[in-house]
């Protein structure tokens, strides 16, 4: 990606940090503070990350990654803006509830665009695939992440984990679901903890045959998600 293409910047304040652009490295489009983005549709991964100092202690309080889409004009500067803080109660409530606002730089006014946490996983995490858990969660095919106009385009799985009977249950039911009980349900595989608003028939059976699946047939029926 050469610089002249490039249409719109995005910056983060110190505090926070871009870990993904259109579920890619940072690397790729400039640091982990200020990216370069080309005209359309972007999905960026964005976490607060803030050291706090407390006498001698240094303390790290971090989010879980926060999912931002929005749509970028030609010359547009984002930037991301989020309370100044100081004190390690108030990084620690933050952590949990990040709130900001991301603003053309230009004009100051609020850009439009929509954001989600990714799921706390309960427990000790001390290493976590957040690029497949994004993919889970959001149902996004990683190779289409960057264009509105995506198609969603399931590809078979391996003939001996299609024919088992749990698999072709969860096919089954997650074509039979709304798309309300098919977010549930993919905040429910990164989060067992989650439960919709309104239970129906099609999320029950979704996690019943879920549990009922082996690991191997788990793996092939999220892979099918997102492919």
């Amino acid at each position: 990606m050469t610089t002249h293409a490039m249409a719109a910047e995005f910056k983060v304040p110190v505090s926070y940090e871009i870990m993904y652009v259109d579920l890619k490295d940072t690397s790729k489009f400039g640091s982990d503070f200020d990216i370069k983005l080309d005209k359309g549709h972007h999905q960026v991964v964005v976490r607060y990350n803030q050291n706090i100092r407390n006498s001698d202690d240094l303390n790290l309080y971090r989010s879980e990654p926060i999912i931002i889409d929005f749509d970028v004009e030609q010359d547009t500067k984002l930037e991301l803006k989020a309370p100044f803080i100081r004190k390690d109660q108030q990084a620690s409530d933050y952590a949990d509830k990040p709130t900001f606002t991301i603003v053309d730089a230009k004009t100051g006014s609020k850009y439009d665009y929509t954001d989600q946490m990714l799921p706390m996983k309960p427990g000790f995490q001390p290493t976590r695939n957040y690029l497949e858990e994004i993919k889970v969660f959001t149902g996004v095919k990683a190779a289409n992440a960057a264009s509105s106009a995506a198609t969603y385009a399931p590809t078979p799985p391996p003939k001996e984990v299609a024919e088992t009977n749990e698999f072709q249950m969860m096919q089954f039911w997650f074509n039979k679901s709304d798309a309300a009980t098919r977010k549930d349900f993919r905040i429910w595989m990164v989060d067992n903890t989650h439960q919709p608003k309104a239970k129906n028939t099609q999320f029950e059976m979704l996690t019943f045959w879920f549990n009922k699946a082996t690991p191997t047939e788990r793996k092939a029926f999220q892979v099918w998600l997102v492919q």
